[in-house]
């Protein structure tokens, strides 16, 4: 049998876990081949094989492929006996109206998303690494501007890029003691939040810090920033830094659990479908279950 095997949208260091695992548990009996599509639209499709004893350590199997460079997805895999997509959101929703349809190909989605934002699933693989790492890089700032006292407050300002949710904004900055915009703000919750932040400095507390998406950039410039008596810098933070060359335990476990279903689903040969993280555990779900 051949398996196919493309990442989409993002490649959160756990799925280098699901490939390797897929690897070494398939290729004794089957042909777990990788697909990867290049900006030029080019498909090129090899045969996977690690580069490594460890599925974290040198480079992937399997590099990442752009949404938008897919065209014709049945045609993609029509020499494969199944596919198996790994990718975030945007990727599944591509797959649903692509190829989640076809007679011809039986396929697997499998969500991968650094911004837990896979409709259906409790969380997605790569959430809990991002969310380790931005935390980490803000916090080493906190110590650093903590550390130095200035006769004027500072406020300092991460902007996250991507599509990164509300909910995601509001997990770092519970994490770092912080404040958030959210994306779908309203124009007194800014006036609150310009409030609350001058509020928050006094003799102790000198500085502080602010979480937004990039998107919303000019927004804090213009209708916080501006409102508040305080030395104002910031700094982007990309999604390359939220990938993480080591995941977290709670995402190896994922990216094991994951590993797993998609194991189960080849054995059973079920139809097309997808995986769902729930709070208590990997569940499959028909396409049209």
């Amino acid at each position: 049998m051949k398996v196919g095997v493309i990442v989409l949208g993002i490649f959160p260091a756990g799925v280098k876990k699901i490939i390797y695992k897929l690897y070494h548990e398939l290729s004794p009996k089957h042909d777990v081949i990788g697909l990867e599509v290049g900006h030029d639209k080019k498909v090129s499709y090899r045969e996977l094989k690690p580069t490594s004893d460890s599925p974290y350590l040198g480079h992937s199997m399997l590099k990442l492929s752009v949404i938008g460079d897919v065209s014709n997805w049945e045609e993609l895999f029509s020499d494969m006996d199944i596919a198996i997509i790994i990718g975030d959101q945007q990727a599944k929703e591509t797959w649903e109206v692509k190829l989640a349809s076809s007679e011809k190909v039986r396929s697997l989605f499998v969500p991968a998303s650094i911004y837990n934002n896979m409709k259906e699933s409790d969380s997605s693989l790569g959430y809990d690494t991002a969310l380790n790492s931005i935390t980490q890089n803000i916090l080493k700032v906190k110590d650093t501007i903590h550390s130095l006292k200035y006769d004027k407050p500072r406020l300092f300002g991460f902007s996250i890029e991507g599509q990164p949710p509300t909910s995601m904004l509001q997990d770092i900055a519970i994490a770092v003691d912080g404040y958030f915009l959210a994306n779908d703000y309203e124009i007194g919750e800014v006036i609150e939040l310009s409030e609350n932040i001058t509020k928050s400095f006094d003799n102790l507390n000198t500085s502080n810090v602010l979480i937004y998406s990039v998107s919303l950039a000019d927004v804090v410039e213009k209708e916080v920033v501006s409102k508040i008596d305080a030395d104002w810098k910031y700094a982007e933070i990309d999604e390359a830094l939220c990938m993480g060359t080591n995941p977290t335990a709670m995402d190896r476990i994922l990216a094991n659990e994951l590993a797993e279903g998609i194991l189960l689903w080849t054995a059973n040969e079920k139809q097309t479908g997808q995986l769902i993280v729930q709070k208590d555990g990997i569940i499959f779900k028909e396409i049209n279950g």
